[in-house]
């Protein structure tokens, strides 16, 4: 039983009720709602995956992703 409950990450309730936003957002095709929730979410986080998908959500809504990822490490130097 230990090892298994070692496996599973625990997620705070707020976490997990963004996550469902932005999933909502996602397969609503509103990808630049749900990047911005999950960029949001990201940094307040330091989730790396969580802004690796928001990049993702921002380049199917259309938004320069390069642009954006060079803006996103010049502001954390």
């Amino acid at each position: 039983m230990s090892r298994c409950r070692a496996a599973v990450m625990e997620v705070s309730e707020e976490g997990s009720r963004t996550e469902r936003r932005i999933r909502d957002y996602e397969s609503s095709g509103m990808w630049s709602h749900a990047a911005e929730l999950a960029d949001k979410h990201a940094e307040k986080t330091k989730d790396k995956g969580l802004r690796t998908r928001a990049l993702d959500d921002y380049r199917k809504a259309g938004y320069d992703v390069d642009a954006l990822a060079k803006h996103t490490v010049t502001s954390n130097d």
